[in-house]
This record gives structure tokens, C-alpha cells and sequence, in this order.
């Protein structure tokens, strides 16, 4: 056992030395061979005027198998290629595209070509125009106050409407917004909680995220009945 660690220990630099160096020459030889590697490239939507919006389906990536040697793929990976699609020169209406593989820009000198190109390869959606308006908020609550309360009069929001923008079709369907529920649980007397809008839709912006919520909690009113009532006078 001593001879084999005396063994092992003798001249390790240059033993580790050999061990990169095969490492290299077998990852070398590798790369130099022919193969083929499927990336996901992302689909970039660009260059729409400021007062346009998109809604619709568009894919964010699509699946492209490349060909060539595996060291210019592997290097091809490791950098960032996207396929751009331009909306400059759009107006509001229906855009459809079918994406191809000559929509796949190859850096020069990559020499690796497109082998088979997957998909989703299809842009359907529609270019909108982009309008704001004042939306009221309404908050939500949830739970049962403690016995003998009640919520009396409605609870409030402040502010008590935000401005919504995003594509028409979307902001003319909100009628209103709801908050995060706001646990009523047990409670005895008023307070103010602060809450998160919640929004319909991802592609639609707001012009708060939050809003201060007002819960007026009082004692329920006794309910004298007319029969009681007439009692009560005799």
C-alpha cells in the first residue's frame, strides 16, 4: 500500500499535466466532429409605435436543430441569437406570419448550417390601438367579523380608481377592479389594510399597484320589530 501512495505521489505535476492534456485531445477530437444540436431560439416582437399594442398568440422561442461541427454548435449556443420580427410599418388590424428557417439569422462565420426547423413556427395576433382610462377599484373581503359586527357602511379603497392602459379591446371589457381579499376574520373595530389590484390580464398596466383599503366595522343596530314595538308602548 505505501509503494502504491509513493507511486501515486512521484512526479504528480506531471501526471496531472498528462490527465488535463488527454482531456483536451478527447474533447478536441470530439468537437471536431460532424453532429447535430437542437437550440430553443427566442422570437422578438419589435419596433412597435408607442401607440399600438399586440394581443394574440406569438410564440417566445422556437425549436431550430442546427448541423455542423460540435465546436462551432457549442459555440453558436453560448452566444445569444434571437429571431426579430418587425412591426414598424404595422397598423391596428390582423398580423399573421409563418415563421421559417430563413428567419433564423445565422452569424456569419459560424459555419454551422439549419438542418430542420420545429416550430411553433406560426404569429397570429392583432395590433391594437393602446388607450388609458380611470377604472374604479373595489375591495374584496373575505371572512365573517366578530359577533355582533358587521361592515357598515361599504369599505373603500384610496385611491378609489386607477388608470388602466393597454390594448383597446382589453381595457373597454373592465368595468371595475377587485383587490386581493382582504380578511375580515373576527374583527371587532375598523382598520385599513393595504392591498394588491388585481388586473385580468397581464398585458394591461396599471398606474398603482396597490391601494390603502378602509374597513368600517361597527356594532350591529338592534332590530325592534313592530310587534315589540307596540309592546314596548303599552
Amino acid at each position: 500500500m505505501r509503494i502504491v501512495r509513493q507511486l501515486f505521489r512521484e512526479n504528480l505535476g506531471i501526471k496531472i499535466a498528462a490527465i488535463v492534456l488527454s482531456l483536451l485531445v478527447f474533447f478536441y477530437v470530439r468537437t471536431e466532429r460532424e453532429g447535430e444540436l437542437v437550440f430553443r431560439v427566442g422570437v422578438e416582437l419589435k419596433g412597435i409605435p408607442d401607440s399600438l399594442t399586440w394581443t394574440g398568440e406569438a410564440p417566445n422561442q422556437v425549436s431550430v436543430a442546427f448541423s455542423g461541427r460540435l465546436r462551432n454548435l457549442l459555440r453558436l449556443r453560448l452566444g445569444s441569437l434571437d429571431i426579430p420580427i418587425d412591426l414598424s410599418q404595422t397598423g391596428p388590424g390582423r398580423f399573421q406570419r409563418e415563421l421559417s428557417a430563413a428567419d433564423v439569422p445565422i452569424p456569419e462565420g459560424s459555419n454551422v448550417a439549419i438542418s430542420h426547423f420545429a416550430g411553433p413556427a406560426r404569429i397570429d395576433i392583432m395590433i391594437e390601438r393602446k388607450i388609458s382610462r380611470p377604472i374604479r377599484v373595489v375591495p374584496l373581503l373575505t371572512g365573517i367579523p366578530g359577533a355582533g359586527f358587521s361592515i357598515r357602511p361599504d369599505p373603500s379603497a384610496d385611491p378609489d380608481s386607477v388608470v388602466v392602459s393597454g390594448a383597446s379591446s382589453l381595457v373597454s371589457a373592465v368595468d371595475s377592479l377587485l383587490t386581493e381579499p382582504v380578511d375580515v376574520s373576527q374583527r371587532r373595530q375598523s382598520f385599513s389594510a393595504r392591498a394588491k389590484i388585481l388586473l385580468p390580464s397581464k398585458a394591461l398596466k396599471c398606474s398603482a399597484q396597490f391601494v390603502q383599503v378602509f374597513v368600517p366595522v361597527n356594532p350591529e343596530s338592534l332590530r325592534i320589530t313592530p310587534e315589540a314595538k307596540k309592546k314596548i308602548q303599552k
